[in-house]
């Protein structure tokens, strides 16, 4: 093979990986941007008007395991707190497997899906858990690492409501 047809190969190649990028990019519905373990498809823009906490957990991490519980008591007292929680696996595990952890660790809160993969504006965390607060806007306000409990967790949003409101 001459070093032509190499380049062509190679050409033809990313050309490939990009329209099969685009395509998966698109699978998901125009308006979706990611999938919920029970299938529904979502927007964070549907959280407009509320509090949202995006929790990044995995399965080898124990603290994140510690925090389910205090998330789940959080996340039972989230219509009183205008608030929703969403879980994402940090590793790129299918379908079943974060089924079966979410069913062995009792997640209460709804969990997102790899498959197809969520589309999210904001990049994977550097430590875990941790714990992503985005105001009402929709604007990310808040990272947090490291295990909460719900009382930090309304302390700081009690805390974030309020400078909300002074700023608008």
């Amino acid at each position: 093979m001459n070093i032509t047809n190499i380049m062509k190969t190679i050409a033809y190649f990313k050309l490939m990986v990009l329209c099969f990028t685009f395509a998966l990019s698109q699978s998901c519905s125009q308006n979706d941007d990611f999938f919920l373990l029970d299938g529904s498809g979502h927007s964070l823009s549907e959280y407009r008007g509320q509090w949202l906490i995006v929790n990044f957990w995995a399965e080898w991490c124990a603290p994140c395991r510690e925090e389910v519980p205090q998330l789940n008591q959080l996340f039972r007292n989230a219509q009183e707190l205008n608030l929703t929680i969403i879980g994402i696996s940090y590793d790129a595990l299918e379908n079943k497997q974060i089924e079966r952890i979410v069913n062995q660790w009792g997640m209460e809160y709804p969990v997102v899906a790899s498959d197809p993969m969520p589309v999210l504006p904001f990049r994977l965390p550097k430590s875990l858990p941790s714990n992503y607060i985005l105001n009402p806007e929709g604007e990310l306000v808040m990272r947090l690492s490291g295990k909460q409990s719900v009382q930090s967790l309304t302390k700081l949003l009690n805390s974030l409501k309020k400078e909300n409101l002074q700023s608008h």
